[in-house]
């Protein structure tokens, strides 16, 4: 049986509360390392449809020669770059994103890799990722 040693208990749930502010933490950091200091990420959409899945980049402002897009496996790599304009006189308000952009996504398993485009059209990248055939579940409508 343990002796009492004076000190008031050190409960589980005071140290499982500070462990899970921990875990919380470092998964913030380990999504945020793998970017440099003057690295962002640009605003990204998802969407399904019953032959594709679409995913959407927000790059306002990018030249088409600066934006790269690689495969590796089921995971999209987009780079691009946006120089800062120059401008006569002092900024008062800086808001608007420039420089280096990365972004790595993981597309689900039932999309044919070999079928993918992308369009790029008003600032948004779009890239067309069409399912593959012995994935489609037929989509009837209720009456």
């Amino acid at each position: 049986m343990p002796r009492f040693s004076g000190r008031k208990p050190f409960t589980q749930e005071i140290f499982n509360r500070h462990v899970d502010e921990m875990r919380s933490l470092l998964h913030a950091l380990e999504l945020r390392d793998s970017f440099e200091v003057d690295e962002t990420r640009p605003k990204m959409d998802i969407y399904e449809t019953g032959l594709n899945i679409i995913i959407e980049f927000d790059l306002p402002g990018c030249q088409l020669d600066a934006i790269s897009l690689k495969m590796s496996g089921l995971t999209l790599i987009l780079d691009a770059n946006k120089p800062r304009e120059t401008n006569e006189g002092k900024f008062i308000c800086v808001e608007r994103s420039y420089g280096h952009f990365n972004h790595t996504v993981h597309i689900p398993g039932n999309v044919d890799p070999a079928l993918i485009r992308a369009e790029y059209r008003r600032g948004v990248l779009r890239v067309i990722c069409p399912k593959s055939r012995e994935n489609l579940v037929p989509i009837q409508e209720l009456p």
